[in-house]
């Protein structure tokens, strides 16, 4: 009964209320990814924007500040080689913390599990196993995300009657730019892949 009433005392990751929301280049250029990548994760429900989903043209996805240190910390995990499942369960225990708890949160992997680590014991502990871990301080990144989105364009949110976030100043900044380049970076990808083929296969002629 007491652990009832004191957990009403506190927010929970589904009380939450934003203020401001960053663009897809915003969030994905501070979380050091590219924006193929976020519109990928976004697509497949890995990392999705909490404000606001794209719905077509014209709209634009709206990502909030935890929105932006998972997609950190996402980064961070696949880079190391945990694989997509385990960091998919990263994502949801994140994201059902507060962002003011993600502040205190430490993350270790050990390539087949995530572990949450809120002690210095419990560090200790997984690393008396003897396993190779990687740890992830949500909380750093938490803090240099935090500094570098006071720079940035955002739009101001506001809430309706119906609980939907309505845009009330809008950014500069152009996302179908930013999506116009990743195409084009895609294609000359293709391009270089297809003339390199090319080539070795004039060599290994050359060579016969």
């Amino acid at each position: 009964m007491g652990g009832l009433v004191q957990g009403e005392l506190f927010d929970t990751a589904d009380s939450e209320r934003f203020t401001r929301g960053y663009r897809g280049t915003v969030a994905s250029k501070i979380a050091g990814i590219t924006y193929r990548q976020l519109d990928y994760w976004a697509r497949q429900h890995i990392v999705e924007p909490s404000l606001a989903q794209s719905q077509g043209s014209g709209s634009r996805r709206l990502y909030s500040l935890k929105d932006v240190i998972i997609l950190a910390v996402s980064k961070r995990l696949l880079d190391v080689g945990i694989n997509l499942q385990n960091v998919t369960q990263a994502v949801q225990f994140l994201m059902d913390k507060t962002t003011a708890q993600l502040e205190h949160t430490t993350i270790l992997c050990d390539g087949m599990y995530v572990h949450e680590c809120a002690s210095p014991d419990q560090i200790a502990a997984l690393l008396g196993e003897g396993k190779a871990v990687f740890g992830v301080s949500v909380g750093a990144l938490w803090h240099r995300i935090h500094d570098a989105l006071e720079s940035e364009p955002y739009t101001e949110l506001d809430d309706n009657d119906d609980d939907v976030p309505v845009l009330i100043a809008l950014d500069d900044v152009d996302e179908l730019a930013a999506e116009r380049a990743e195409r084009m970076e895609q294609r000359f990808e293709q391009r270089f892949e297809h003339r390199q083929h090319v080539m070795q296969e004039l060599n290994e002629h050359t060579r016969l």
